[in-house]
């Protein structure tokens, strides 16, 4: 007898997947760039959305040279927390995008929220 998976069931799988690749990045956030980025190729204009990560990284991490590092290594906006307690990254950024600046093994985790407009 073959068990045939509910769309449910699926995204279930696909949503630990997605965890489990990238632990310190809100799986919710990635999903709904990915979904904004599949979208937006068919309008004209950028294909990629507007995104604000909110990223907090390791305690004693100088946050101001994280800044540092992120303006030299993206062409996006980055700027302290209104609070200091992490860095912003504000731009128009992909899935991949953020993979990148998630590779940066002091980060703890990323949260943020992303928009189809570019303003």
């Amino acid at each position: 007898m073959s068990t045939t998976l509910t769309v449910e069931e699926h995204f279930r799988i696909f949503l630990n997947n997605v965890m489990n690749s990238h632990p310190t990045i809100d799986p919710e956030l990635l999903i709904r760039v990915l979904l904004f980025e599949l979208n937006l190729k068919r309008y004209m204009g950028p294909d990629i959305p507007h995104v604000n990560l909110y990223v907090n990284y390791k305690d004693g991490i100088d946050l101001h040279q994280k800044q540092e590092e992120g303006r030299d290594k993206y062409p996006i906006e980055v700027s302290a927390s209104r609070w200091e307690d992490g860095v912003i990254f504000s731009g128009l950024m992909g899935v991949r995008h953020i993979e990148k600046i998630a590779s940066d093994p002091d980060i703890v985790k990323i949260t943020g929220k992303a928009t189809p407009r570019h303003n």
